[in-house]
């Protein structure tokens, strides 16, 4: 072998072994970069893109079931003798205990109660069955009282204002019935309302993805009206859309709407633009299962009707960015589940109503 041969030998294996170098490289840094965006991405995802969020591994009834069998010792027998219609989770209770049995209404100044907003009342004698709302009549027998206050909703965290008086009426109350009161949970309503509100901000979203043509100004109103007919979708009282949940017919998992948020109206003239899948998200069953039947049937809408799923700021949503939102949304059912408020439950419907 010549000097020259020899030395465009040594060349070729210098540049094989630098391009198994680059190639080796270049897969490092994009599973580094890949692991990095999955880690990362829900921190990214924020009001102007998320469309929007644990799919549960059991269903809506076991983890109720599970919410309601978790406590024990004194606890259990506490959440045992509670009314329906308070949750610790999410209610300021105070009870207060009179000396004697009662049957009058003077000293619960009741009026006062039902002016303050999330606020409730409940009595009883005894061991007997808790009355509350219109059930609390004059001549009622009583000797205990629980008074309960909700600690946030939708509209946000009960104000200062809101907290005194609240307050105020509890103290009061205990003095005029000369009672002992007794502070069951959510003492501090100023820290837990914070508490309660900054996990609202974090998990009340609302998940809208939009399908759009995409060459024409319009769907074709044929192929419209053929996808209606999918036996999941269903027309309300208020003439919207419903999606329902392919395995229970009963659980409506969102609403198809047009671009501008009304019912679609389905004609032969319809010229609609494009539709809108929606879902108030801790309002949903089974968050993430329910989101994977919408992208279902999304993609059967885009098939029938020649269109292209994109996101909120008209963004094509590919199956990476799908997986994202999907990564994202278990995060925020996760959050709900630490709190005992099962996704669609409810607890999940009083609050976020």
């Amino acid at each position: 072998m010549s000097d020259v041969q020899l030395a465009l030998l040594i060349l070729g294996l210098i540049i094989i072994l630098i391009m198994i170098i680059h190639n080796w490289s270049q897969i490092r840094m994009h599973k580094k970069r890949k692991e990095k965006l999955n880690s990362n991405y829900a921190s990214q995802i924020n009001e102007d893109n998320d469309p929007l969020f644990k799919s549960s591994e059991f269903s809506i009834n076991e983890q109720d079931s599970i919410a309601r069998g978790s406590s024990t010792g004194s606890a259990k027998v506490i959440s045992d003798n509670l009314p329906e219609g308070i949750f610790p989770e999410v209610d300021a209770v105070a009870s207060i205990t009179c000396k004697n049995t009662l049957n009058t209404l003077e000293n619960l100044s009741i009026e006062k109660i039902n002016i303050l907003n999330g606020a409730r009342i409940y009595i009883r004698n005894d061991n007997d069955i808790w009355t509350t709302g219109l059930a609390i009549e004059e001549g009622v027998r009583f000797n205990q009282i629980l008074i309960a206050q909700q600690l946030a909703s939708r509209k946000g965290a009960l104000e200062p204002v809101a907290i005194s008086d609240i307050t105020k009426y509890i103290n009061e109350l205990n003095t005029a019935l000369d009672g002992t009161l007794f502070w069951l949970f959510n003492q501090d309503i100023s820290s837990e309302t914070r508490k309660l509100s900054e996990l609202f901000k974090e998990v009340d979203r609302a998940m809208n993805l939009k399908v759009i043509p995409k060459s024409d100004s319009a769907f074709h109103p044929a192929a419209l009206i053929d996808f209606f007919k999918n036996p999941i979708i269903t027309k309300g009282d208020n003439n919207v859309h419903r999606l329902h949940n392919s395995d229970s017919s009963n659980d409506v998992i969102g609403e198809i709407v047009t671009l501008s948020g009304k019912p679609i109206e389905l004609s032969d003239e319809a010229f609609i633009q494009g539709i809108v899948f929606k879902m108030d998200v801790p309002n949903t069953q089974n968050i993430t299962h329910a989101f994977n039947e919408t992208i279902k049937i999304i993609r059967e809408a885009c098939q029938t009707l020649n269109g292209s799923l994109v996101d909120v700021g008209n963004k094509p949503m590919n199956d990476d960015y799908i997986s994202r939102v999907f990564v994202y949304l278990k995060g925020v059912e996760q959050k709900m589940l630490a709190k005992k408020i099962t996704p669609g439950g409810e607890l999940a419907k009083k609050i976020f109503s």
